[in-house]
């Protein structure tokens, strides 16, 4: 009998941001961990969210278990919705993070398998592994890392974690866990590398409610907060800041009156019965008295604290001598979006402040001191940065490196790329795909290459309708041919150079045989052809073209 290979497969969320996804499998026996979205790049326009490519996962052959949850952010649960239906496989997460996901999934009206992942060393058994959370401190509650029990030895998935040696819930990294852990032989740490390129440690949770209070302290008319809408231990710190000073909360956002709700549901958020008021009746609470809590820390159009910035939200105005606070970090790509908001915060008279400027957030992932530490703590036998660009992923091997790890004991494999370990080695294995699905509204619908490509083309060059009457029996054309712009440069298509164009296209028609004008699709294509064409050479430019042929 062969000696058991583990084999790693990164769907997602190595080498990158986003769409977290890994599947661990020993021989043929498998779970997946995490099953996460991301946001779309510049240029993939009319696109939602992106989630795995899970079209790979029938040709690997194996016999997966379950979903397991290290956290209920949407980078790795977010996947959920799109791809649970075809995998159809129980979920394990903890309380906060399975009440996240259940509320995800009802919205959308699909029953799941949920069951809870224990955050003890007792574990539960999935196949033929067991498993438990080993509790870690993050931004959002209930975070763990999972620990797969194997033949091997154990799989430690860290999740995102930090050690934080004060939470405002109380709740620590458990290191003595990660400690017996070590102790019993760690086969594989695949580690987050979020702030690999950060040295040190982050600063602790519990330093943002001071410096919140103070910040409230010194404003006379409103204060408005935004923060992620899954951060709960920062909302806790926000609403009790708000209590100091005397004032009322208002929520604004569904996405936060639902989190809201489900931490109060679970008993672990603490607001007193008179704090909390109505977001649409809170017009007869003096400015002085009102704190409100608002989505769209990243500038989204639709959120709340874009539509405050805007004077388009009902009831609720910001202006002169009204604090708006920034919470949380710039997700890379987001500060130009995030700039243009703080613009329109000022031109309405209010005052802005984040970050930079005081103690207002702080991250939830480990640097480079922590990283270090998770390693000295379970001592295992091999490394696998995971959860970040490229770059993050090579800091954070060294890390492994300084601290003892033998290079060959390491791996680097991003998305795509799998990975092999025995009781001699660990090396990269095959390669598998493992694409993105882009998802364009609120139910699946798969976004494939050719709509990106044309969906550039519109935004990048515009486009231009040629309609076309034509006598099918006879095969001729009746008439001129109409071409409307859109999108498209004046200077570049003047009324001059569409009837320049109409003229060509007419004389071209013309030219053609009677049989194939009387074939509308052939038609169809021949116009489309010749005005791009045209357009390229006339122009310079290659606007879409939408044909028009209509037969008499």
């Amino acid at each position: 009998m062969s000696d058991p290979v583990l084999r790693c497969f990164p769907f997602g969320g190595v080498g990158e941001f986003g769409k977290n996804m890994m599947v661990y499998a020993i021989d043929d026996d498998a779970v997946i961990v995490v099953c996460g979205m991301g946001f779309p790049e510049p240029g993939q326009h009319g696109v939602d969210v992106v989630v795995p490519d899970i079209s790979a996962l029938h040709e690997l052959g194996l016999n997966i278990h379950a979903i397991l949850i290290t956290h209920g952010h949407e980078d790795h649960i977010g996947g959920l919705p799109h791809l649970l239906p075809q995998l159809n496989l129980p979920v394990y997460a903890t309380e906060v993070t399975r009440a996240l996901i259940k509320a995800k999934m009802d919205e959308r009206g699909y029953k799941t398998d949920l069951r809870i992942l224990p955050d003890h060393a007792e574990g539960i058994d999935v196949g033929p592994f067991k498993v438990e959370g080993v509790a870690v401190t993050h931004s959002i509650m209930d975070a763990v890392s999972v620990a797969i029990h194997t033949v091997l030895g154990v799989i430690i998935h860290t999740g995102d974690f930090k050690f934080d040696p004060s939470p405002v819930d109380g709740r620590s990294s458990d290191i003595a866990r990660f400690a017996q852990l070590g102790d019993q032989g760690v086969v594989l740490l695949a580690s987050d590398s979020t702030n690999a390129t950060h040295a040190g440690s982050g600063p602790s949770e519990s330093v943002v409610g001071p410096a919140m209070r103070q910040a409230i302290s010194q404003c006379k008319g409103k204060v408005v907060v935004t923060t992620f809408a899954s951060n709960m231990l920062r909302i806790q710190q926000i609403i009790d800041a708000a209590v100091a000073n005397g004032r009322k909360v208002a929520v604004a956002g569904r996405s936060l009156e639902r989190n809201l709700n489900i931490a109060r549901g679970l008993n672990r958020l603490k607001v007193g019965a008179d704090v909390l008021v109505d977001i649409k009746q809170c017009d007869h609470i003096a400015d002085k008295d009102l704190l409100i809590i608002a989505t769209g820390s990243q500038g989204e159009s639709r959120a709340a604290l874009a539509r405050l910035a805007h004077g388009r939200f009902r009831g609720v105005t910001i202006g002169v001598g009204d604090l708006v606070i920034f919470s949380s970090s710039n997700i890379p790509g987001n500060e130009r979006v995030i700039a243009g908001l703080y613009n329109h915060i000022y031109r309405r008279g209010a005052r802005v402040m984040h970050a930079r400027q005081a103690p207002l957030h702080v991250s939830g992932h480990a640097q480079g001191h922590e990283l270090k530490m998770m390693m000295q703590l379970t001592r295992p036998k091999y490394f696998y940065a995971v959860h970040g660009e490229y770059r993050n992923l090579i800091e954070h091997r060294d890390l492994a490196l300084s601290v003892g790890i033998p290079f060959e004991r390491t791996v680097m494999a991003e998305n795509g790329h799998s990975v092999e370990a025995d009781h001699e080695s660990i090396k990269l294995g095959a390669e598998f795909h493992a694409g993105a699905v882009f998802v364009d509204g609120e139910v699946r619908d798969e976004v494939d290459g050719i709509v990106l490509r044309d969906r550039r083309v519109l935004a990048d060059d515009g486009m231009i309708s040629a309609t076309v009457l034509i006598s099918q029996h006879e095969g001729t054309l009746l008439g001129e041919p109409e071409l409307v712009a859109r999108g498209v440069l004046h200077q570049d298509v003047s009324e001059d150079v569409l009837a320049d164009a109409a003229a060509a296209l007419r004389q071209f028609l013309n030219q053609m045989d009677q049989e194939i004008i009387a074939d509308v699709d052939v038609t169809k294509e021949e116009v489309r052809l010749f005005v791009r064409r045209w357009c390229k050479k006339h122009i310079g430019r290659r606007p879409m073209v939408l044909p028009v042929v209509l037969a008499i």
